[in-house]
């Protein structure tokens, strides 16, 4: 799998405290721009992670599915929380499932301290949710996680909590529809 921005955006770091952006850039992304993307994710036979800021990049994806380049098993991320983008909130999350096409894999990526609310949410309308420190630095008690490992038991803890369970490498692979290539495959190939 590979990450596939799904549409143009304006992405800012911005501070309250000092009220001034840290960092405020337009991440231009056209449709040209995603057809040559996914084009080689194909060639590569690479499983797109479709990262959707806003409702719009859910519904940037139907042309390229109606012209046979985003294939079947490719995931829509709902990153929410980055400025420029939908904002992290149980309602928007809700909003965004509604949009994502039927019988399609999703995950919510929430970038703040809300993550955990919209895991929570992910996990109990069928979905996924990624955790870590590049997303949020805080554990569901408050407290700043110290690693990645931290983030992930504790999102182990709260799918448990939830009344589900961890997929594991081989299920998830099954539910993503993502085969397994050999190491001499790929060899043999080059």
């Amino acid at each position: 799998m590979a990450a596939f921005n799904m549409g143009s955006m304006n992405y800012a770091i911005y501070s309250k405290k000092a009220k001034k952006f840290h960092w405020n850039t337009i991440f231009q992304n056209s449709f040209d721009d995603m057809i040559f993307y996914v084009e080689k994710m194909n060639e590569a036979g690479t499983i797109p992670e479709m990262e959707c800021f806003d409702t719009g990049h859910i519904h940037n994806a139907q042309p390229l599915r109606e012209m046979g380049l985003v294939p079947d098993n490719a995931v829509y991320s709902l990153v929410m929380g980055v400025l420029g983008g939908i904002p992290a909130s149980t309602e928007n999350l809700m909003h965004q499932i509604r949009q994502v096409p039927d019988g399609r894999h999703w995950q919510v990526i929430g970038i703040s301290r809300k993550q955990w609310q919209l895991a929570a949410v992910a996990i109990t309308m069928g979905g996924s949710f990624r955790v870590g420190l590049e997303d949020n630095f805080y554990l569901p008690n408050g407290e700043m996680a110290k690693s990645n490992g931290e983030c992930v038991d504790a999102g182990v803890h709260l799918t448990h909590t939830m009344g589900r369970e961890v997929a594991t490498i081989d299920e998830a692979r099954e539910m993503l529809n993502i085969p397994l290539v050999s190491p001499q495959a790929t060899v043999n190939s080059q």
